[in-house]
């Protein structure tokens, strides 16, 4: 019987990509990352939830230590980031450099086995000519996750399965409760997992950045209202700004020497309609 770890938060669709492969026969072996400092940080209730879930199907469970590389690869990026009045993409950086590579590593050098998957909503193809492996979109475009995941590197994605890709969130949803999973009703998590945790984004970043309020202006450096820290801002944002205005504004960028936000309207932004 294959050995396949399967990275599991504690929510429906990593349960069924586990209950899935153990029901064809593979043998899985589930594995949470902890993420997060602090006292019950982490989503103590995922790991709950999959340990739960190890323990009705039989198979192993282990969770892995990752706070360190989290705050490295995830945290500070972050800051240094918004920090520089850049938007990070932190899923997709998570998602290669936290999550999937050393969680393949950790299933090769501690568990003797060389597959991992996962509940996202993806597809792996390898191309015939080239041999190369392709990520693709999920059947169910509504929950679709390929974008976060396209950086994952070839080795990564030679040796990864994403079960949920050819199916819809209502056919998990049925597999869940059809094989009575304890997690089959639990709701989707919706937000960026530290915006779930601090509440906002602005919350999370305030910890490690001091805000220093400016003014907004637009691109004659004209003042148009004030901005509560560079960091609170992001290019193309239109909601928050605080200023009435004919057309609605968006953030086209930032001036650090003067703190400014820069604004203006969709015809002076550059943006293709």
């Amino acid at each position: 019987m294959a050995k396949i770890v399967v990275g599991l938060s504690g929510g429906v669709d990593s349960s069924v990509a586990a209950a899935t492969l153990h029901q064809q026969g593979y043998d899985v072996v589930g594995l949470t990352l902890w993420l997060m400092k602090g006292k019950g940080q982490c989503c103590s209730e995922g790991m709950v939830d999959a340990a739960q879930l190890c323990d009705d199907l039989g198979v192993e469970y282990h969770v892995v230590d990752s706070r360190e590389v989290f705050e490295r690869e995830i945290i500070n990026y972050l800051v240094e980031g918004y920090g520089s009045g850049i938007t990070p993409l932190p899923c997709s950086q998570c998602n290669r450099a936290v999550k999937f590579g050393p969680m393949l590593q950790y299933a090769k050098a501690e568990l003797g086995c060389d597959r991992i998957a996962t509940g996202h909503y993806a597809r792996i193809t390898q191309n015939p000519d080239t041999g190369r492996y392709e990520l693709r979109r999920a059947v169910d475009p509504t929950k679709d996750q390929s974008y976060f995941l396209y950086d994952l590197t070839q080795d990564i994605l030679a040796h990864c399965d994403f079960p949920l890709g050819h199916q819809t969130k209502v056919e998990t949803r049925r597999i869940a409760a059809e094989l009575g999973l304890h997690t089959a009703a639990k709701p989707d998590s919706q937000d960026l997992c530290l915006i779930e945790h601090h509440g906002s984004m602005q919350t999370f970043l305030d910890k490690y950045l001091a805000p220093k309020p400016g003014d907004i202006v637009d691109t004659e450096g004209r003042i148009l209202g004030q901005h509560t820290g560079i960091h609170h801002y992001t290019i193309g944002q239109r909601k928050g700004l605080g200023i009435a205005a004919a057309n609605p504004l968006y953030v086209v960028g930032f001036d650090r020497g003067k703190n400014h936000v820069i604004v203006a309207d969709r015809s002076d932004a550059h943006w293709p309609d």
